[in-house]
C-alpha cells in the first residue's frame, strides 16, 4: 500500500461489536459513535470513512455525508453468539474489502484476523472489575476477547485516565501504546449551553437516574437512600429512572421499590432515545449517578451542560468528568448518598453553585476536540510500518 498523505486516508470504522447497543435508547454507544464519526469526517474531509454496522441498527444519522460510506451488514444479527462468530470470521473479510489504511474498532474488541494497523477504543472493563454480573460463558469470552484485542492493537484509546490506569493494572498493557482521549457532548446537548434554562413544567419534583440497568450502576443502594429520605419526609421528590433492561430489569427495580415502601414514588421510564433525553435533565432537581464503575460517564456530563445538579460517585472516571461541579459520594455508603441528595435539593445556594460550575466545565468536552486527538492517533499508526500489514 502506498504512503498515506495527511488527512487523506481510507478508514474502516468497526461498529459491529456494539451490536444491540446501537439501538435507540440502549445507552451511549449509538450517539457517541455517530458524533465521533461525524466530527472525524468534518475534520478530515479528504479521507473516506467506511462505517461497518449491523443492518438492524443502521446509522442513518451519518447518511448523506460526502466522505462517509455506511456498510450495513445483514450477517451481524441481534443474536449475540451468532454475531460474535461472524465478527471473528467473515467480518474480517468485510473489513479487508475496504482496503483501509487503518481500522478503528469502536467497542473493546477486534477480529482475530482483521486488517492492520488497528486502533481499539476501550469502552468497558466491567467483565474484569464486576465479573459476577456476567454469566460464566459471556464473562470468559469478554475477558479473553478484550485482553487479546487490546494487546494486539497498535494503539488503545481510553476515555479517561482512570480507565487507562485500570487497563494497565488489569491487563498489563504497554503504556506506550495507550492514549487517553475524553469523549464529547452531543451537539444537541452542547447547544443548550448558550440558552437560558427552560421554565419548570412539572408539578412534582423529581430526582433522575439515567443508565442501562446494569448491576454496577448501583441501583439497589440508590433506592435504599431514596427510601430513607422519603420515610423521614426529608424530600417530597419522586425518583425517575431512564434506562433499558440489562442484568437488572425494570421489574426488579419496581419490586425493590415496593419492598422499600416507595413503589408509588419510583417511575421506571424504560429506554429513552437520546434526542429526547434533554427535558428529563432540565426538569429534574438532580441527577443521581452513583455507579461503581465507569470508563467515561456521559450522564453526569450531559446533566452539567443542561443545568441539572449532579450527585455522583467519587470513584473511577467520574471525578475526572465532573471536577468540582458535582456532589461526590462514596457509592457503597447508603447514608452518604442520602445526605448528598438532601443537601443538593434543600440548599438552593449549593444547588446553584453546582449548576454554575457544571455549565462552566461542560464545554471542555467536545467531539471536535476528541476527533482532533483521535485523528492524530489514526494518522500515527497509518503512517507507521504497520500500515502495510494485512
Amino acid at each position: 500500500m502506498g504512503s498515506v498523505r495527511s488527512l487523506d486516508m481510507r478508514v474502516a470504522v468497526d461498529a459491529v461489536a456494539a451490536g444491540s447497543g446501537l439501538l435507540s435508547g440502549a445507552g451511549p454507544l449509538r450517539h457517541t459513535t455517530v458524533n465521533l464519526v461525524a466530527a472525524l469526517a468534518d475534520l478530515a474531509p479528504r479521507s473516506t470513512w467506511h462505517v461497518l454496522c449491523p443492518a438492524f441498527a443502521f446509522l442513518d444519522e451519518l447518511a448523506g455525508r460526502r466522505n462517509v460510506l455506511i456498510h450495513p451488514l445483514g450477517a451481524a444479527v441481534r443474536n449475540r453468539p451468532i454475531r460474535i462468530l461472524y465478527q471473528h470470521t467473515a467480518f474480517a473479510h468485510a473489513l479487508r474489502r475496504v482496503r483501509p489504511h487503518v481500522t478503528l474498532h469502536t467497542v473493546n474488541v477486534s477480529p482475530v484476523t482483521g486488517p492492520r494497523p488497528r486502533v481499539v477504543m476501550l469502552r468497558s472493563l466491567q467483565c474484569f472489575t464486576h465479573a459476577s454480573q456476567f454469566g460464566w460463558l459471556r464473562r470468559r469470552y469478554l475477558q479473553f476477547a478484550i485482553r487479546r484485542s487490546l494487546h494486539a492493537a497498535d494503539r488503545v484509546v481510553a476515555g479517561s485516565s482512570a480507565s487507562a490506569h485500570d487497563a494497565l493494572r488489569l491487563l498489563n498493557l504497554d503504556p506506550n501504546r495507550l492514549r487517553v482521549i475524553p469523549h464529547g457532548l452531543a451537539p444537541h446537548i452542547a447547544g443548550a449551553l448558550d440558552k437560558p434554562q427552560p421554565a419548570r413544567q412539572t408539578q412534582c419534583p423529581y430526582l433522575l437516574a439515567v443508565s442501562t440497568l446494569y448491576g454496577h450502576k448501583n441501583y439497589p443502594r440508590l433506592l435504599q437512600a431514596f427510601a430513607s429520605l422519603r420515610r423521614r419526609n426529608a424530600i417530597p421528590h419522586e425518583l425517575h429512572i431512564a434506562g433499558a433492561d440489562a442484568d437488572l430489569t425494570a421489574a426488579d427495580l419496581r419490586n425493590m421499590a415496593q419492598r422499600l415502601g416507595v413503589g408509588d414514588a419510583v417511575k421506571l421510564l424504560g429506554p429513552v432515545p437520546h434526542d429526547r433525553i434533554s427535558p428529563l435533565y432540565q426538569q429534574a432537581d438532580a441527577l443521581v449517578y452513583v455507579s461503581f464503575a465507569e470508563t467515561f460517564g456521559h450522564p453526569p456530563l450531559e446533566a452539567m451542560a443542561l443545568g441539572c445538579p449532579v450527585i455522583a460517585s467519587n470513584t473511577t472516571s467520574i471525578p475526572e468528568i465532573t471536577g468540582d461541579a458535582a456532589e461526590l459520594v462514596n457509592p457503597t455508603d447508603v447514608q452518604a448518598i442520602a445526605s448528598a441528595i438532601e443537601r443538593v435539593v434543600t440548599q438552593p445556594r449549593r444547588r446553584a453553585a453546582l449548576v454554575a460550575r457544571g455549565r462552566q466545565r461542560a464545554p471542555d468536552f467536545t467531539w471536535p476536540r476528541t476527533a482532533e486527538r483521535l485523528l492524530a492517533v489514526l494518522e500515527e499508526v497509518a503512517e507507521s510500518p504497520a500500515s502495510g500489514r494485512h
